[in-house]
């Protein structure tokens, strides 16, 4: 298992893709993998001038629309009706009624269902605690696109976690992550390391990164 930790979403990014890209092996000439990665990071930002850059060409707002619309969107599915909360309802509206009657509930998570095609979410479960710091939001991710997805996919991750927090007046205090397999697709490699080149050039100090088993 390695782990990551950073202030920031773009610190994570960087630490996580590096990882993938020169460490990960590569799996059916499709991608580059590095499996059991754990992740996790305070604030939505990337507070880095070129790695803001490259965080703007991310398709948040159309990962928007499959978090939380049925609108069209790039990625061609959506997730809002996939998921199912404590009561079965698909708007977080249950989780945010549980920890209001009980706020040390640890039975505040909802699951992301497939249609019986054969086809499965890439993040299946989505975990809220209500703490002390405020809402903990952990997600369980069979696999992620580090270099295509992970990006918008995390902003996403902490707007649920606001969504729960905010009627109960509390704040995300955290964004942690178990992705089964982190992926790199190999087309997309020589792009993931000119990226990451550039970043390093200016430095990226900040950043938490921690290996281990």
């Amino acid at each position: 298992m390695v782990e990551f930790q950073a202030v920031d979403l773009g610190g994570a990014w960087v630490r996580v893709l590096r990882a993938v890209c020169r460490t990960g092996e590569d799996v059916g000439g499709e991608a580059r993998e590095l499996r059991n990665v754990c992740l996790a990071f305070q604030e939505p930002l990337c507070k880095d001038g070129p790695l803001a850059t490259w965080s703007q060409r991310q398709p948040v707002e159309e990962m928007r629309k499959v978090f939380f619309t049925d609108q069209p969107n790039t990625f061609g599915h959506s997730y809002s009706h996939k998921i199912r909360g404590p009561r079965g309802l698909s708007d977080l509206s249950d989780v945010t009624e549980l920890l209001a009657a009980d706020p040390l509930s640890k039975r505040a998570a909802v699951v992301l269902v497939g249609n019986g095609d054969g086809r499965v979410p890439c993040i299946n479960t989505v975990h809220f605690l209500r703490r002390q710091a405020g809402i903990s939001v952990s997600y369980f991710a069979r696999g992620q696109d580090i270099f295509r997805k992970f990006y918008a996919d995390s902003v996403c991750l902490h707007e649920m976690g606001r969504r729960v927090a905010s009627p109960l007046g509390l704040e995300v205090c955290q964004v942690a992550g178990m992705i089964s397999s982190a992926h790199v697709y190999l087309a997309d490699l020589a792009e993931a390391e000119a990226m990451l080149a550039e970043v390093e050039r200016c430095g990226d100090a900040g950043v938490l990164d921690r290996s281990g088993a």
